[in-house]
């Protein structure tokens, strides 16, 4: 959930993002779960965080994306959007449906995502 180049409000900076793994951490140990973290972001810069890759490298990590078709539904152009709208929208099911816990930032794709889910 990190801005683009776009006009799109910021919300966590990439220095963040260890809060966002630790959340996640805690909680897979707290339930007791050998769990694979799911990243979802809007910028492929999180690739170059060095724990992101430790994580990946490990398979503990798993970075669904493709570079070239990260778009952000209402900001990207519209020719881009409709590249990336297939990928975007089974990101989103994966949130809503294929999870058992979220860790979110002030989102509207993820809060919908959560809304819509059968996890609560």
């Amino acid at each position: 959930c990190w801005p683009s180049a776009s006009e799109d409000p910021p919300r966590h900076g990439l220095g963040e993002l260890d809060e966002f793994l630790d959340c996640a951490e805690s909680l897979e140990a707290s339930f007791g779960w050998k769990a694979h973290i799911v990243l979802f972001a809007d910028t492929d810069k999180v690739l170059e965080v060095p724990r992101v890759q430790s994580l990946r490298e490990s398979g503990k990590l798993i970075w669904p994306a493709q570079t070239d078709s990260l778009v952000h539904l209402d900001r990207s152009p519209a020719t881009l959007t409709v590249r990336g709208l297939l990928r975007v929208w089974a990101d989103w099911w994966t949130l809503a449906f294929d999870v058992h816990a979220l860790i979110l930032c002030h989102s509207g794709f993820g809060a919908t995502a959560l809304e819509i889910g059968p996890e609560r």
